[in-house]
């Protein structure tokens, strides 16, 4: 759940920012002991998946004795969420690091109950075939990261998730028992990770790139009840225009080959890509979208974006084609509650074909 990761990365950071002072308010290269504690998370969001989202988090943090306070703390963090169409989120979220930062290792264990909508697969589906269902889910993924170089970190990932589906109409696609994974079922993968970050800053960046590869593989042999291979690639770059305007591109492809269960298809839409569309408004083995973002003050604490974009899906890549594409667009505000460090409150109004949708939550979109 990537809004969780956000609301934990904002207090990662609040604890980097008040640790790097003393009383005094000069910085200080490291700590003389131990620095640990725990902070509550209040946690509030908005999209059109979950309508109004509520809860809160308790984070724990620490650093070895004579670390220094400049450096990022390893955290463990819990969340209980519950949100307007009656979902419960229950994740405990970890990031810890070793031998100076040169190894990193995320976690996350999350228990979910989750009503959901299906529309189809494939890239023309109507809206009209809207179905609901609800999924019970138990996750865990893993993240570990070697550094390599600035900005160039190397390692693996992994998943493990089961999942059990219920409340499904009786007279939807679910029932009909083509659907691959109607009866949900345990995947498990694991492959190489790679990133490479040169952006100033990771939640409202003005210059540098922001890239990623994986490659995971979920196969028998690890226990999946499904075998396939998800390549994930994004692109970003932030280019800065000047007196504090940005311009920010990104493209994101998804892509699927074996036979993968219909609720790990790629999927179009949601609160990063595709703003207007719900997220899963169409989905199939591929997915391929471009968009780009103007950011810019106004006035104060609050600044404007606009943004646009392009996304398809595809049953197989040879698909894909010009009239099959969709568009997104729309504008946004921000609201910077601490400008030294771009944290910010966005509000974002997205629109694409006969749909729409309203965002609220922290830090940018990409």
């Amino acid at each position: 759940m990537r809004i969780l990761t956000l609301f934990l990365y904002l207090f990662i950071l609040s604890v980097n920012v008040s640790s790097s002072f003393q009383e005094s308010g000069e910085a200080s290269d490291t700590t003389k002991a131990e620095a640990q504690g725990i902070l509550p998370i209040p946690i509030a969001y908005y999209t059109p998946e979950t309508g109004l989202a509520g809860g809160a988090g308790l984070l724990y943090f620490f650093r070895p004795e004579g670390t220094s306070a400049r450096i990022r703390p390893s955290t463990t963090a819990l969340f209980l969420i519950y949100t307007e169409k009656k979902q419960f989120i229950t994740q405990i979220s970890g990031e810890w690091y070793f031998q100076g930062g040169l190894w990193r290792v995320d976690g996350d264990f999350l228990f979910m109950r989750y009503p959901q909508k299906f529309f189809g697969i494939g890239n023309n589906t109507s809206a009209n075939m809207e179905e609901n269902y609800t999924s019970r889910i138990a996750r865990m993924e893993f993240k570990a990261l070697r550094s390599l170089s600035p900005g160039l970190n190397v390692g693996l990932t992994g998943l493990f998730e089961n999942r059990e589906l219920s409340d499904i109409s009786p007279t939807g696609l679910l029932s009909g028992g083509t659907i691959l994974g109607r009866t949900g079922g345990t995947t498990v993968g694991i492959g190489p990770l790679m990133t490479f970050d040169t952006r100033d800053n990771v939640f409202a960046a003005e210059q540098g790139n922001y890239h990623l590869l994986s490659v995971v593989a979920f196969s028998g042999s690890l226990g999946s009840d499904y075998p396939y291979t998800k390549t994930v690639v994004n692109l970003r770059q932030y280019v800065p225009l000047g007196e504090g305007q940005v311009l920010a591109l990104q493209m994101y492809g998804s892509f699927l080959s074996g036979s993968p269960p219909f609720h790990k298809l790629a999927e179009l839409g949601g609160q990063e890509t595709m703003r207007g569309y719900f997220e899963g408004r169409f989905r199939d083995h591929h997915y391929l979208t471009t968009q780009v973002e103007y950011r810019t003050p106004l006035f104060w604490r609050i600044g404007f974006v606009a943004f646009a974009g392009l996304g398809e899906v595809a049953h197989e890549i040879r698909q894909f084609n010009l009239p099959g594409i969709k568009p997104s667009y729309g504008v946004g505000f921000r609201y910077f509650f601490n400008i030294q460090e771009k944290l910010n409150l966005r509000v974002d109004f997205g629109f694409g074909n006969n749909s729409s949708g309203l965002y609220i939550g922290p830090a940018e979109a990409f």
